[in-house]
């Protein structure tokens, strides 16, 4: 860590190859003659010019001259216009100024202060010596990216994941692996918020606070974790000035931040790591003084808080990130979701539009802001805290524009909530919040810095989904009696410190325990209510006298409330013996919140787990706590729910009467068969502010391919007449038929669709006349497909996947060992060779998920690929492009499950069919409420093609058989279809035009 150093020392141009080999590359001194750089038209020669380093076949040139600034540039370019590409230093001796300059598209050049570096500056020469061998452009390009700032954040959040990888492998391997991790990330987070501080110049003052002191700990070879680290975490930064110890004044002026960040862990307590000097020192010079901090936004090649988000990916692992579904909301779309929630909540409470509370909110209009004093927002799944941070600088700016003044620290510790299951989500959020704070905080002394909240008392480690009371009771209880204490207690453990702080947080634990008391005592009165009315009606008599006894049914209500009754009891004497409540709990943790019907607005991008992800027993729970989350039945193969519809749920009940929910969600939620529920609740129970599809909407470009989607409730039935808007920020609106039938797929379509769509759909559907199907699924295609040359012919057939079909024509890319006769139906025997060849692999044929008690060599759907008239689709497709199998070779081909299949009653059924579903108008009704995928692809499924309408006597239109023949012969005749079926569908020049243009949508065929 000696770059600032090094800088400071350079008098002359022969000091600069010290420079160069600080910076990892090779210093050479090779004077040269001005006069040999052949600079033309030049306004002043350099005094003085050499080669100082090389990196591979990059040089680094250096040149005296009285404006470095302006001559540094200039022979970087003329070099770089003779092939030449390099670095070019540029040294004013006199006036103590350094110019780097690379001439690699627009790079712009460095300036150094060598008298008094900046850190900048520094950080920015430090970034140079990351340009590795592999190519003078390669060089030249990172080198420029280094001077000029450009994916700073890219290399930060890499070498920060590098430099956690190094820390927790340092800590001793009998740990559990998931406490090295949560304690190597406390440890880089801690010093990553004091380089924040320091920049705030609240260290001593000094912009080098903490380099110089690790410097001074290598030099007398004191641990750094042991004589810098932990005085400074523990003795000084946790404590007020007047209780440090002599050592920890030695510090000089160092703020009291409080706040919990600077406490021990329970872990530390426990494993008390020391972390080796060499991975500190490491740390420190491969991470944090290589960047420049600021808390000022937008600062070019500057680490600011605002880039902090994407740490949570950056330190979790791909798989694990990927089991839980977190992934980092893009800012801009967090503002407009948190914007038009904020609008929503407001427009309710003044009964105006949105729009109109938009706009008045803008303006500042006192009503409106006051209407956000006391509002609760909570993000039940806050990951790295991006809505809760969005939703402090709304507020902080909405009320910057009335006029008003409002601290931060009470926007934190009144109106903010959040929850997450994951420990490291939790205190990445700690640290976003607490940074926003120091950010919004003036310049001063560092003893004026107030101490920060305490935001473990608003934002909680827990399970949003996990309530094990309202599992049994199927119904919220509250702790009304406790919830202005809990409100008190909660409120004063936010702002407490010192002694008062351990106080105020035993009364709010203590508080926490009476309400959780509270709720189980109500639990437990109404389940031994529940048993004496089982009992009650047993015992009552019947016509002639005798008790009506316990029927089955009774036995079970009877038997289940007593179990659920010995499981109370024993939560409540655990409860009371502990004194501590057992888990995270809204209703208790958040009672007074709750009491009060829920929180103002719920708001957030809650996990997206396809429910395949989920162990068994999760699934289990879920489907018997959210009725949301239970599988609707639709036509063909019923997906279960992604994890974000339970979220979904969730959020509705903790959303207040008149308050708004607001959440990103799976862009399927508005199509898929397993919404129904939840689609049919929100239409019914809820006024939808705003349902917008975001899947190519380039504000909401994630890291990952995510298709979200939108949705702004308000917890209030809808009036008469009300219409949804189908954007986030403006007021597009369309009539909607399918959001007025409950459960019906979302068309989000504006521009008449809606409407051609509905006068569709009064006709009869495809599902009615036909039944679709997956294509034959083999289990273990390893076995079945691409078969040995010695399996016997009659056996095998060609294979049909879903990239082999085009409209009207397919063409098989493999085969597979057909083990059903011509019906689909498995064949008891097989012969000689394909007999052995199952047999040995008896096992694992066996062992496949769908396996029954048929025959091993049983296929799955085989019907699927019996020797019929048949009409095939690919699943995925950018549009619906279908395919009859009619001719004698055809009937043999099987299609494999990454098709879909309608079986015919005839060859004539078939062709008309495939016209039906080519013409542009069926492929419209399919895309419409089509899943998204990646590229401008779509998913058709069983769903989606059900739905398209298809009057009976279609199939044995003989003009459409015709025509699909001759599309199959390679004639174009989409025109001629689309009459015949537009005719058939009765539509005008407007319905045309409005389904044309969503099959124009998604990319062109790209397999």
């Amino acid at each position: 860590m000696q770059s600032g150093y090094a800088l400071q020392s350079i008098l002359a141009l022969h000091d600069l190859p010290r420079l160069v080999a600080s910076l990892g590359h090779e210093p050479l001194w090779e004077p040269l003659d001005a006069a040999s750089l052949d600079l033309a038209r030049r306004s002043e020669p350099p005094l003085e010019a050499a080669i100082v380093g090389r990196l591979g076949q990059f040089t680094w040139y250096a040149v005296a001259s009285n404006n470095p600034a302006t001559q540094a540039p200039r022979i970087a370019r003329q070099l770089a216009e003779r092939g030449r590409m390099c670095g070019v230093f540029g040294l004013d001796q006199a006036g103590r100024k350094l110019a780097v300059s690379v001439a690699f598209d627009g790079a712009p050049t460095l300036e150094v202060d060598l008298a008094k570096p900046s850190q900048l500056a520094t950080c920015c020469l430090a970034r140079i010596g990351t340009a590795q061998s592999g190519g003078t452009l390669g060089i030249a390009s990172r080198t420029a990216e280094a001077l000029s700032g450009a994916g700073v954040g890219r290399h930060f959040f890499a070498a920060f994941r590098a430099t956690l990888d190094r820390l927790v492998g340092a800590m001793p391997a009998q740990m559990p692996a998931r406490h090295r991790h949560e304690l190597g990330l406390l440890q880089l987070t801690r010093v990553l918020f004091l380089y924040f501080v320091q920049a705030k110049g609240w260290l001593d003052g000094s912009e080098h606070f903490l380099r110089s002191h690790v410097d001074d700990c290598l030099f007398h070879r004191r641990p750094i974790h042991r004589h810098l680290l932990r005085p400074l975490f523990f003795g000084t930064l946790n404590q007020p000035y007047h209780q440090r110890t002599t050592v920890a004044r030695a510090f000089g002026q160092i703020p009291f931040l409080n706040g919990g960040l600077f406490e021990p862990h329970p872990l530390e307590r426990r494993h008390r790591p020391d972390i080796p000097d060499g991975i500190w020192r490491d740390a420190f010079d491969t991470l944090f003084e290589r960047y420049h901090f600021t808390t000022s936004e937008g600062a070019p090649g500057s680490i600011a808080p605002d880039m902090l988000g994407r740490v949570f990916e950056g330190v979790m692992e791909p798989g694990a990130r990927k089991r839980s579904g977190t992934f980092y909301t893009p800012r801009a779309l967090v503002r407009g979701v948190v914007d038009a929630a904020l609008a929503g909540f407001v427009g309710g409470q003044l009964g105006i539009p949105e729009a109109e509370a938009r706009g008045r909110l803008e303006a500042g209009e006192p009503r409106a802001i006051e209407l956000l004093d006391d509002v609760t927002i909570l993000d039940p799944a806050a990951g790295s805290g991006a809505f809760l941070l969005g939703a402090l600088e709304r507020l902080i700016a909405l009320y910057a524009g009335a006029g008003r003044t409002v601290s931060p620290r009470k926007i934190v510790a009144h109106n903010l909530f959040g929850v997450d299951l994951n420990p490291a989500a939790v205190r990445l959020c700690e640290l976003r919040l607490w940074l926003a704070i120091l950010s919004a905080e003036p310049a001063g002394s560092p003893d004026q810095v107030e101490p920060l909240p305490n935001l473990d008392a608003c934002v909680r480690q827990g399970d949003s989904l996990a309530d094990p009371i309202r599992l049994v009771l199927r119904h919220p209880l509250r702790a009304s009696r406790h919830a202005a204490a809990l409100e008190a207690a909660r409120r004063a453990a936010a702002i407490a410190c010192g002694v008062p702080k351990r106080e105020a947080f035993r009364l709010l634990r203590r508080v926490e325990r009476d309400a959780a008391l509270e709720r189980l005592d109500q639990a437990i009165v109404e389940r031994e209510q529940a048993a004496h009315q089982c009992l009650d009606a047993a015992r009552a008599p019947t016509l002639f006298g005798e008790q009506h006894g316990l029927d089955r049914r009774a036995r079970r209500l009877l038997g289940a409330a007593r179990t659920e009754l010995r499981a109370l009891r024993r939560s409540r004497r655990l409860l009371r013996e502990d004194g501590v409540t057992p888990s995270f709990d809204f209703d208790v943790h958040f009672g007074d919140v709750t009491a009060r019907g829920g929180f103002d607005l719920v708001v957030g991008n809650p996990p997206w787990v396809r429910a395949e992800a989920l162990s068994p027993g999760t699934r289990a729970v879920l489907r018997d706590r959210f009725r949301w989350w239970r599988a609707g039945r639709g036509p063909g193969y019923n997906h279960q729910p992604d994890l974000a519809v339970a979220f979904l749920e969730r959020g509705w009940e903790l959303t207040r009467p008149g308050g708004v929910m607001a959440m990103l969600v799976p862009a399927k939620i508005a199509t898929a068969a397993y919404a129904t529920t939840a689609r049919a609740a929100l239409s019914e129970q809820s006024t939808l502010l705003s349902i917008t599809d975001l899947s190519r909407d380039p504000v909401a470009a994630f890291e990952a391919t995510t298709y979200p989607l939108a949705i702004v409730a308000r917890s209030r039935p809808a009036p008469a007449g009300h219409v949804p808007q189908l954007d986030l920020h403006t007021a597009s609106r369309t009539p909607s038929q399918s959001l007025t039938h409950p459960g019906a797929p979302w068309v989000l379509q504006s521009g008449g669709l809606e409407r051609t769509l509905a006068q569709m759909g009064e006709l009869p559907r495809l599902s009615d006349a036909t039944r679709i199907r997956l294509g034959v699924k083999t289990g273990a295609n390893h076995l079945f497909l691409s078969p040995a040359p010695d399996i016997e012919p009659e056996l095998t057939r060609p294979a049909l996947r879903g990239k082999d079909l085009r409209a009207f024509k397919g063409r098989p890319s493999g085969r597979i060992i057909w083990t059903h006769d011509a019906l689909g139906s498995v064949l008891p025997t097989l012969p000689p060779n394909a007999t052995r060849h199952f047999a040995r692999h008896l096992e694992a044929l066996r062992a496949r998920r769908d396996a029954g008690g048929s025959a091993p060599w049983a296929l799955f759907r085989a019907p699927a690929g019996a020797r019929v008239p048949r009409v095939v689709w690919p699943d995925l497709s950018p549009r619906l492009e279908a395919v009859c199998l009619v001719d004698q070779d055809e009937l043999e081909w099987v299609p494999l499950n990454s098709c879909y299949v309608v079986l015919a009653k005839s060859a004539g059924g078939a062709l008309a069919l495939c016209a039906w579903l080519n013409s542009t108008w069926a492929r419209a009704a399919a895309r419409a409420t089509a899943d998204p995928a990646s590229g401008g692809y779509a998913r058709f499924n069983a769903r989606a093609v059900a739905g398209i309408p298809l009057p009976p006597e279609i199939l044995a239109d003989e003009q459409l058989a015709t025509l699909t023949n001759r599309g199959r012969a390679g004639e174009d005749v989409q025109d001629e279809i689309d009459d015949v079926v537009a005719e058939w569908l009765q539509l005008g020049p407007h319905d045309r035009r409005v389904l044309s243009e969503v099959v124009g949508v998604g990319s062109a065929r790209r397999r």
